[in-house]
């Protein structure tokens, strides 16, 4: 199978601050494991593993699901010991799992990646499914809200100094009828400047598709936040959506 983000892992860790993203979001776990208590975490598109490690810490056996080969070798390089324990696979590999998980997470818009309503179903269904009872599953992806208002939307430019090289990174998402097409356009000035651009299809997940999933799926209780501040979700507004459902 061909690995679509075998470019994009030599470049994630550098595009991404972790020290100030982990900051800005283990307060909220920090409460939702306290709240929900939780043990047993699957966390689903794993990429290098930050948010994997960050929920060992906080005292969860951890399961990474990464269905890219290159993201998985960084993350299992960055990792010391057995937990986070990291798996190759996909959305397709969940209902292999027993109902073990007391949380489930799909962070960094990885939900967006399913083609189409059909396999969003599956997804959201296997995912219930894998929960134990009371399980709660924490889903986070950009606001398709306000992208569905506005048809395409740049995110900030980022810069970045490592080893002597510099980085631009450029983002943006543009609306195609229920599609949301990204591309990101990466700049590496190493004596001369070299250019990488990568395109992918997402689903545009708006609040209302996803509640629609969730409740489908037999989710009984749904939050929807658009920080991790746990701020009300505004759809004209919020940089993110942020959903929490309970079985």
């Amino acid at each position: 199978m061909l690995d679509s983000y075998a470019t994009v892992a030599d470049n994630y860790d550098i595009m991404i601050d972790w020290s100030a993203r982990m900051a800005h979001e283990r307060p909220f776990f920090e409460r939702f494991f306290q709240e929900a208590q939780v043990w047993r975490v699957l966390d689903i598109g794993s990429a290098t593993g930050h948010h994997s490690r960050m929920f060992a810490e906080l005292g969860a056996k951890v399961i990474g699901l990464e269905p890219s080969q290159a993201m998985l070798m960084k993350a299992r390089e960055l990792t010391p010991g057995v937990n986070p324990h990291f798996v190759e696979g996909d959305f397709g590999h969940v209902p292999q799992l027993k109902r073990q998980f007391d949380l489930i997470t799909v962070l960094g818009n990885t939900l967006a990646h399913v083609k189409d309503a059909d396999e969003l179903q599956q997804a959201v269904q296997a995912m219930h499914n894998a929960l134990s009872p009371n399980g709660h599953l924490c889903i986070q992806v950009i606001n398709y809200d306000c992208l569905l208002a506005v048809g395409s939307q740049w995110l900030p430019l980022i810069s970045r100094q490592v080893d002597g090289k510099e980085y631009l990174f450029l983002r943006e998402h543009r609306l195609q009828g229920v599609s949301a097409e990204f591309t990101m356009i990466t700049l590496i000035n190493n004596e001369v400047w070299q250019q990488q651009v990568e395109r992918s299809s997402h689903l545009a997940l708006t609040s209302d598709v996803l509640k629609l999933a969730l409740k489908q799926a037999g989710f009984k209780k749904i939050s929807l936040y658009g920080d991790y501040a746990r701020k009300s979700f505004d759809p004209g507004k919020s940089s993110s959506l942020i959903v929490v459902a309970r079985q």
